[in-house]
């Protein structure tokens, strides 16, 4: 295909593709009212380019109170992101590095990261379109996170607050 037909195309599929992102938040906000789950703040929406809506919440683990949202949005992926610890001790970096290394090659359906700040996330990315957009699936994997957080975290904080 020549470069100027690539482009036609691409432009063509631009301007057909239909946003996905509201559509999806708004099925998983009526998932939520359906199911008098109310654990969510209000919806915010952003004025970007995948049109994307932050449900914000935290979940409990082990007594600690962690922020977590779902950020919905146009692209095949919606993300859960907790905040797992912050304010890391420069120290730690590296044997904390190495450690959430090894619980990433250990549960595939979770992935951690340390942020420049000092903070620890974990992410867990969720492939869907608008048709197959599942608020079950979603609310089942805010459990699993849940149960996850619990077998792991004191480990987790003991390598936090190693003093090396």
């Amino acid at each position: 295909m020549a470069k100027n037909e690539e482009k036609d195309v691409q432009a063509e599929v631009a301007e057909t593709a239909a946003p996905q992102g509201p559509a999806k938040a708004e099925k998983f906000q009526a998932f939520l009212k359906e199911n008098e789950l109310n654990f969510f703040g209000e919806p915010q929406s952003f004025e970007d380019e995948y049109h994307t809506t932050r449900f914000n919440s935290t979940i409990e683990v082990k007594g600690q109170k962690m922020p977590m949202a779902i950020f919905i949005d146009d692209t095949v992926f919606t993300i859960i992101r907790t905040n797992v610890a912050s304010g890391i001790n420069e120290k730690n970096v590296e044997r904390i590095k190495n450690y959430l290394n090894a619980l990433n090659a250990e549960y595939k359906v979770f992935k951690y990261y340390l942020r420049e700040d000092g903070s620890i996330y974990l992410d867990i990315c969720v492939p869907c379109v608008t048709d197959t957009f599942d608020g079950v699936m979603m609310h089942t994997l805010l459990g699993i996170l849940v149960q996850h957080l619990e077998a792991v975290y004191e480990d987790l904080m003991a390598e936090v607050w190693a003093k090396n």
